[in-house]
């Protein structure tokens, strides 16, 4: 035999067999991975090096969970009052919210304020008065900050603040803001007197560059609280113009789970710095006088990676008449695509709303793969046309909502870092719908005899893109 055929067939079994032996990921990620390394030879090899060993970054993360119980230790000794079991506004939910619980989720709190805002420019300017109005700390982590209208507007704010005596700290993902971080912007705020901070820098070969930071959360004072799909950038997102305006939702909190968003922003911050907790841990805000029942959950590679796709999926099942999913990024796994078609079989209306282009056609093609099982099993597919449809939210008869900076897909569940955020707030529920029905409104619903209709050539595509879908 040719040594070099012979060779690469031995590289190619070895490599199958570190996968197979060494991976900790599901059956699905696993064959994903044997399929690329046999069938692109050596890129696949070095594919898997950079992005599928286990072993890599495993120190960082050690350090990162280290870091995650000291500040979990702190907060036990800070009192507070959770409802009981009995005074969880949906029963249903409350069995689940104990399940999240035990893998990792902040207890469901009360007494919280709700302020949904869907405007681009009213979010952001909103943002920029709470800072105007900050007091003795202002902390803001996003995947993107760009150097535009919007990154200025609340860096300005944070110049201003920190003029006034404000401590002001600022954590971006390094690979996400890498333009950010070399950009003007960064250093007049660095001459301003705001501390910013790259999360998750590549430092070496013993680092996975695919552990990313996807949060975007700000908590000012300890007392008022952001989170959602926004990144802070203009609507027109310029390094990506061409899938323009990006739709996002965010979600404005003050009341006790601040204090969750609070420490989930210290742990990724002492990754990076090393101070006392005490430094940045701001007393418990103020029970609200509604009583907004709320749920934080912290995801990433450091806890249950179980947390997020349970959450997807055992939230399915506690719907009676109604489920609407808009995500923009949706490559679900098999688990998944079964409790969707089993909840429209049932009789619930079951709706998925998704961008008609987004910034990856793999996705793209990965995504519609799944249309046909949907569609057959009577799901409502709505493809959004304006832009690209980033909001990743969940509403369930009216009742619960989730706001989610992650994607239905495994980089979301299982490699990046994301918040998800869930209330039993029947009034802001209502709202979120409200804006799930706008953007039903300025969609195009997938006609099942239709897509049946399409090319052989778009099937082939779509059916291939699946193969990757465990690794998308």
């Amino acid at each position: 035999m040719d040594f070099p055929l012979f060779f690469d067939i031995v590289l190619r079994l070895l490599f199958t067999g570190i996968i197979i032996y060494r991976n900790k990921s599901s059956s699905a990620v696993r064959l994903g991975w044997v399929i690329v390394v046999l069938l692109i030879p050596f890129i696949g090899m070095v594919l898997y090096l950079l992005f599928g060993e286990v072993w890599r970054d495993r120190g960082r993360l050690a350090r990162h969970q280290s870091i995650i119980d000291r500040v979990r230790s702190h907060m036990e000794t800070v009192p507070f009052s959770a409802p009981t079991p009995e005074q969880i506004t949906n029963n249903a939910y409350a069995r689940l919210a104990t399940a999240f619980e035990f893998l990792g989720a902040f207890p469901i709190r009360g007494g919280n304020q709700l302020q949904l805002l869907s405007d681009p420019e009213q979010s952001m300017l909103k943002i920029a008065e709470d800072i105007d109005q900050s007091q003795q700390s202002c902390h803001l982590l996003f995947y993107i900050w760009l150097d535009d209208d919007s990154g200025n507007l609340v860096a300005n704010a944070l110049i201003r603040a920190r003029q006034r005596g404000v401590e002001c700290r600022v954590l971006v993902d390094a690979m996400g803001s890498s333009q950010f971080l070399n950009s003007a912007l960064k250093k007049r705020m660095d001459d301003g007197g705001v501390e910013v901070v790259a999360s998750f820098p590549w430092s070496g070969f013993d680092i996975r560059i695919d552990h990313r930071n996807h949060r975007k959360l700000i908590v000012i004072d300890g007392n008022i609280g952001w989170t959602g799909s926004r990144n802070l950038a203009d609507a027109e997102f310029r390094i990506k113009p061409d899938f323009a305006p990006w739709v996002d939702v965010m979600v404005r909190i003050s009341g006790p789970s601040v204090y969750d968003l609070q420490a989930i922003f210290i742990g990724d911050w002492l990754l990076e710095q090393d101070v006392p907790i005490e430094t940045l841990m701001t007393p418990m805000p103020k029970t609200q006088n509604d009583y907004s029942q709320v749920q934080v959950f912290a995801s990433g590679p450091i806890y249950d990676v179980r947390i997020l796709r349970q959450m997807a999926v055992m939230s399915l099942f506690i719907a009676k008449r109604e489920l609407i999913i808009t995500t923009p990024y949706f490559v679900p796994d098999e688990a998944s695509i079964t409790a969707y078609c089993g909840l429209a079989r049932s009789g619930i209306r079951t709706v998925l709303i998704v961008p008609r282009h987004n910034n990856s056609r793999l996705v793209t093609a990965a995504s519609r793969s799944f249309y046909q099982d949907l569609l057959d099993a009577g799901v409502e597919i709505y493809e959004y046309r304006p832009g690209l449809l980033h909001s990743k939210t969940i509403t369930i008869d009216g009742q619960l909502s989730l706001l989610d900076t992650a994607n239905f897909d495994r980089r979301s569940f299982e490699l990046n870092y994301e918040i998800s955020f869930a209330t039993t707030d029947i009034a802001f529920t209502s709202q979120l719908r409200n804006l799930q029905m706008q953007y039903i409104s300025d969609s195009d619903r997938i006609d099942k005899n239709q897509w049946c209709q399409r090319s052989d050539y778009s099937r082939f595509v779509e059916n291939t893109a699946r193969l990757f879908a465990p690794l998308l």
